[in-house]
């Protein structure tokens, strides 16, 4: 043992010795070395983990499951969230956490239990009120949050209620989630905020006769074919800013109770807002229409913006009423909008450029510039 340690103490004095003496090229040369001796021998140690999270002590209230952004997309196949085990969870009363996964099935939400608004607990006298009006309808409810965020949707989602409402009593968050199959949420009532922002839906996304009424997020949303909002209701303030719908779209008979805002949106195929109530302000500033846009019997009560929007198409604003002045004149259109008893206040026609300062002077030049070219030929002969 003597013997040991004294080889051991000389052997750390000749090596500290020796590091003290060594430049700093030589030793970010061992530190490197090291390093990948390190990599090399427990490549465990530099790859990320994918840590899962539960619901812990929540998880009797809310099904929870989040993987972390670390995870591969093979991690998060691997561990795939059963659209069976939700909808039980869902029957069961509890709230939906979810981020980061992929749920494989589909998620018929018409299944829950019907029950009458009477029987519904939780609720503000405010909502209970804004449920008793729906005429003595059944209702099927979500309790707590219906979160699914970061996340892949293989199957369908779907409300299929012809009669009665589904009413979800928490927020409802998509937030970057994309929907590989149909998702029709027709006939909800969110009496929390929904937020859609940066989801992707592949295919047909149906949102008619809904009611938002804690106010709507959809910006930088991809729709799909398909895009529906008939007859919706939203209370809140509604955002579909940056939002891009590749296929027809509707938002027929919509009312619009606070600012609704549609700047730099961009409709591909024909659009409807005929028939849209906008209370409050509404915003397309530069917006994008490559097709034809409807604003029959349109209602704008509040101010309403459409500067730097192009209508690249057919535009039809007949028997629209605009309350407080327009600025449609800031517009540009492609060919001049129909305005078939349309009731403004502005009086500039939309669709004419009128001569500025500039242009008028760029004509008086050359009018000048064509009489002294005549009399030039008239004295030339």
């Amino acid at each position: 043992m003597p013997a040991q340690f004294s080889t051991s103490w000389f052997g750390q004095r000749v090596f500290m010795a020796w590091w003290k003496g060594c430049n700093r090229s030589c030793r970010l040369a061992v530190w490197t070395l090291n390093l990948l001796l390190g990599i090399g021998l427990c490549p465990a140690l530099v790859q990320a983990e994918c840590r899962v999270e539960t619901g812990g002590t929540n998880a009797a209230v809310v099904f929870t499951l989040h993987l972390s952004e670390t995870c591969t997309e093979a991690e998060r196949e691997a561990r795939p969230v059963s659209a069976k085990d939700l909808m039980r969870a869902l029957a069961a009363g509890r709230g939906v956490d979810l981020a980061g996964v992929v749920i494989q099935g589909d998620l018929v939400l018409d299944e829950l239990p019907a029950q009458k608004v009477a029987t519904v607990k939780g609720l503000s006298l405010e909502d209970r009120r804004l449920l008793e009006g729906l005429n003595g309808e059944e209702v099927h409810v979500i309790h707590g949050p219906f979160v699914i965020k970061h996340s892949r949707v293989t199957g369908r989602l779907v409300n299929r209620l012809k009669q009665g409402f589904l009413v979800i009593t928490g927020p409802v968050v998509l937030m970057r989630t994309r929907f590989s199959g149909p998702v029709d949420l027709s006939r909800t009532v969110f009496l929390g905020l929904v937020d859609g922002s940066g989801a992707t839906f592949e295919q047909e996304s149906y949102f008619v006769q809904d009611r938002f009424t804690q106010g709507a997020m959809f910006s930088e949303t991809r729709f799909g074919p398909h895009a529906r909002y008939h007859r919706s209701m939203f209370t809140g303030p509604a955002i579909f800013r940056d939002a891009d719908f590749p296929g027809l779209t509707e938002f027929l008979e919509v009312v619009f109770e606070q600012d609704a805002n549609f700047s730099r949106a961009g409709f591909h195929m024909g659009t409807g807002f005929s028939g849209v109530q906008c209370r409050a302000r509404c915003d397309f500033s530069s917006t994008q229409f490559d097709r034809e846009a409807f604003f029959l019997f349109a209602r704008f009560d509040r101010a309403v913006t459409f500067a730097s929007a192009r209508f690249q198409a057919q535009s039809d604003f007949s028997d629209a009423a605009f309350k407080e002045p327009d600025d449609l004149a800031q517009a540009t259109f492609t060919r001049p909008p129909v305005l078939i008893r349309t009731a403004r206040v502005t009086s500039v026609i939309p669709g004419r450029q009128e001569a500025g300062p500039f242009s008028q002077q760029v004509t008086i030049v050359l009018l000048i510039a064509a009489l002294g070219l005549l009399v030039y030929i008239l004295k030339s002969k």
